[in-house]
């Protein structure tokens, strides 16, 4: 009970004194004591927190950094050789009416499904900074160009953790047609100048896209600069990346220790025990608020969760993405205009989002899979 009216006074006070010098001089405060816990409870578990740095340096080496540079070099040569222009150009009366954003959006869309996390975030901020995006247009993107990839989802979720290749149907399709929703809501985001919503294809607008992109490749020099560029940079990018799932994976490593989490979990299951989710389970969830990886796997282990109610948390967990996903994120966005706040709310509603569409696909799995039935029985059990 205590940790809830904590929670209540404290967003009530974040509401009522937003816009105030008090509420800046709190918030502060509140980053140098947040700071300074993390640095103390850090040199007071040191094998802990190296323990956990290891960890995270060896899912970066080993996973992430062989599985995104190629996506990164890849996506960094197509701007530079104009095809994102191409693409742009090309799509643009499809996805202008559907979601109000340019063609591109369709471009960074696909790379975002493809590569996963933060690729989407990555490409929004840096159209937005080639002033390639309007300000409405980029925080658009951004709420439904940020997803997981179908290798994490399928194959480190579905299959590493719950033995279940089937699983990942689910899980995927839920989790993009969730971004394809919070999308469609945020067309409504802000407000254009008056734009044409319709064009109509002809042999015009096809030579335009490919005068666009060989424009684009011009400007930007030979292939061979090009090329050594693209991998500077993206090299620069995941060392970038390292830092936050190393330091994160300490956090969630001593706040697990220290026995935060438990704390928070059993403040948390108490008033929702009605929904007959054990202890355990609120735990995982929070461990996955922070890094989802951990809370997937915390899920999966969990004997006394029903299969439903872990297809459904596991969901939202790689949907919402975690505060390490968000921690990237933000390094990208703060380079921008673009809202912070705004794109956590965004996955906030991508996560709900997915959880709906887990129990509305379920029965479509069914048809699907014909020779799994027995699963996905258990899964409702």
């Amino acid at each position: 009970m205590t940790f809830w009216v904590i929670l209540a006074i404290s967003i009530y006070l974040f509401f009522r004194l937003k816009n105030t010098k008090f509420f800046h001089l709190i918030r502060y405060s509140l980053l140098i004591f947040v700071t300074c816990f993390l640095i103390i409870h850090i040199i007071r578990y040191p094998q802990q927190s190296f323990e956990a740095a290891k960890a995270g340096i060896n899912t970066w080496f080993y996973i992430v950094f062989p599985a995104l540079l190629p996506f990164f070099i890849g996506s960094e040569l197509l701007i530079g050789l104009g095809v994102i222009e191409f693409i742009g150009t090309l799509l643009e009366p499809i996805i202008r009416p559907i979601f109000k954003v340019p063609g591109e959006g369709s471009f960074i869309f696909v790379m975002s499904i493809t590569s996963g996390y933060p690729v989407g975030v990555k490409l929004t901020t840096q159209l937005r900074n080639q002033n390639r995006l309007t300000k409405t247009e980029g925080q658009r993107l951004l709420s439904f160009c940020s997803t997981s990839g179908p290798l994490f989802i399928i194959g480190a979720v579905a299959v590493g953790m719950f033995h279940n290749p089937q699983l990942g149907f689910v899980l995927s399709v839920a989790h993009y047609l969730s971004a394809l929703t919070t999308g469609l809501i945020f067309r409504f985001y802000g407000s254009d100048q008056q734009i044409p919503l319709r064009q109509n294809f002809s042999v015009k607008h096809i030579k335009k896209a490919f005068q666009k992109m060989f424009q684009t490749f011009q400007n930007s020099g030979s292939f061979s600069y090009l090329f050594s560029a693209s991998v500077k940079h993206s090299v620069e990018t995941l060392l970038f990346l390292g830092g936050f799932i190393i330091f994160f994976s300490v956090i969630s490593e001593i706040l697990s220790f220290i026995g935060l989490i438990d704390f928070i979990a059993s403040s948390v299951s108490r008033p929702l025990s009605f929904l007959e989710i054990p202890p355990e389970a609120f735990q995982a969830i929070i461990k996955g608020a922070l890094e989802m990886t951990i809370g997937c796997q915390s899920l999966s282990e969990i004997p006394s969760v029903s299969f439903i109610q872990q297809a459904v948390l596991a969901c939202m967990i790689i949907s919402w993405s975690g505060f390490s996903i968000h921690a990237q994120a933000a390094g990208f966005i703060s380079k921008t205009d673009l809202s912070i706040g705004m794109y956590i709310f965004s996955k906030l509603l991508h996560a709900i989002f997915s959880g709906i569409w887990v129990l509305l696909i379920i029965p479509l799995s069914y048809i699907v899979f014909e020779n799994s039935q027995a699963v996905f029985f258990h899964m409702l059990t």
